[in-house]
């Protein structure tokens, strides 16, 4: 899949994709991240936010990253809770025991640990991380960042052709006195315009 970019030297708020029109109707949005990155920790409230108030327009996704050696755990560890029915409050508390109780979790063994204390058994952990299921999540999952040519998290995808993110963002505010909030401010609003944009291809399609 190619991708068109801004001329070198320019920051772009975002990328466009050689991708076809999303079909008519809900407009996909998918946040690619890595439960370790302290900055998709920061990102997720205010995304959690902008999904909340554009609910009825998007189908709303999350994609775990498994770029490097060190992210394919607590990747795995993404379809693995999906399987044993553990809901986003188990999602949530991952993220909270990962960046605030300073918990790595980040091998099969520490995160058999953390879903024990969920109350998942042992045995059903282990097999729910080796099934057949789970690993073709992950290999869809990897095809998907890789396909998008997704480098950093987090990483938000609209209608299969606009691609955004904080970092890209910061690259376009003044350097001096930037803030996570206002990378995070100034995303949200590029999300918006290319929301708009994705819902017009749409139409012309």
């Amino acid at each position: 899949m190619n991708v068109s970019s801004a001329p070198a030297g320019t920051a772009s708020p975002y990328r466009t994709l050689a991708a076809a029109a999303p079909p008519p109707g809900r407009i996909e949005v998918v946040e690619f991240f890595w439960y370790s990155c302290p900055h998709c920790y920061e990102f997720e409230p205010a995304l959690r936010g902008w999904v909340a108030r554009h609910g009825d327009e998007i189908v709303f996704r999350r994609v775990p990253v498994g770029m490097h050696p060190r992210q394919l755990p607590q990747q795995r560890m993404f379809y693995v809770m999906e399987a044993l029915g553990m809901d986003q409050r188990a999602d949530r508390e991952l993220l909270h025991q990962i960046h605030d109780a300073r918990r790595p979790l980040d091998t099969e063994t520490a995160l058999a640990g953390f879903a024990a204390d969920a109350g998942v058994a042992g045995d059903r952990f282990h097999a729910a991380w080796r099934s057949a299921a789970v690993q073709q999540k992950v290999d869809a999952a990897t095809r998907l960042h890789t396909a998008l040519n997704v480098t950093s998290v987090p990483t938000v995808v609209i209608g299969g052709r606009y691609v955004t993110s904080p970092a890209m963002l910061g690259a376009t505010l003044p350097m001096w006195g930037q803030t996570p909030a206002m990378r995070h401010e100034a995303t949200l609003a590029t999300m918006d315009t290319l929301l708009r944009q994705a819902r017009q291809d749409s139409t012309t399609r």
